[in-house]
């Protein structure tokens, strides 16, 4: 990063300090498009994995950032023989967050509505825009099923995020290749509950074949609290 990316993005004691969200990890469906969904010049990884995480942004610092939400789908990728996880989408809802995540590569638009909501014995979360609902995950507390190796790898990563992003810049188009870290600037403190997610997508999306069904697959509902800003690298 340069002198004026780190005056914004490298926050004494981080820029995000409290959120929760659901995440859920599944094999996709379609190599294929898993393949055409990455840009060149990312490579495959050794376990393609598709990742869909919702997110509420409680406190973030500094102003003019404030709270808001969003939700993404990640692609398992590799580079360099190195792996992390590619955003093929990122909406948001707050015009802040956009334009400073596009900085770094991650292709944010603003949409009109994401939550997150409780209901009698599970957690809703959805993504509205425009009149459509784009994605709705359903979290449910516990595993209706024993988890495969790779599953209860990640589910034992207690972290809602797991690990660095490849991102292009400018966004999905590059040339520039990125990769963006996240500086705990503040200790973690993770609170995953542990379920299975329902996954309900809009059947337009670029990405909607990647799904086999509509689940469920394991996930969890998280509440992280700490500090942690974004620092970027270039790669190519």
């Amino acid at each position: 990063m340069n002198l004026v990316e780190r005056i914004i993005y490298d926050v004494p004691g981080g820029q995000f300090r409290e959120f929760v969200g659901i995440t859920t990890h599944l094999a996709p469906a379609d190599l294929s498009l898993y393949r055409n969904l990455l840009p060149q010049p990312l490579d495959m990884p050794a376990r393609p994995t598709v990742t869909i995480f919702l997110a509420d942004y409680i406190k973030v610092f500094r102003w003019p950032l404030t709270r808001y939400q969003e939700w993404s789908v990640l692609l398992r990728s590799s580079f360099q023989d190195q792996e992390a996880w590619y955003p093929v989408t990122m909406p948001v809802t707050a015009w802040v967050p956009m334009k400073g995540g596009r900085h770094l590569g991650f292709p944010k638009y603003v949409v009109d509505r994401i939550e997150l909501s409780r209901e009698a014995e599970a957690i809703r979360g959805s993504a509205i825009n425009k009149g459509d609902v784009q994605m709705e995950l359903l979290f449910a507390e516990g595993h209706s099923r024993q988890l495969s190796h790779w599953e209860r790898a990640l589910a034992d990563n207690e972290a809602f995020f797991k690990g660095s992003c490849h991102c292009m810049v400018p966004p999905e188009v590059g040339p520039r290749v990125m990769k963006v870290n996240l500086v705990h600037k503040v200790p973690a403190k993770w609170d995953p509950v542990h379920g299975m997610v329902t996954v309900r997508v809009n059947a337009a999306s670029t990405w909607a074949s990647l799904l086999p069904n509509e689940g469920p697959y394991p996930g969890t509902y998280n509440h992280f609290l700490g500090g942690i800003n974004l620092d970027a690298e270039r790669l190519a």
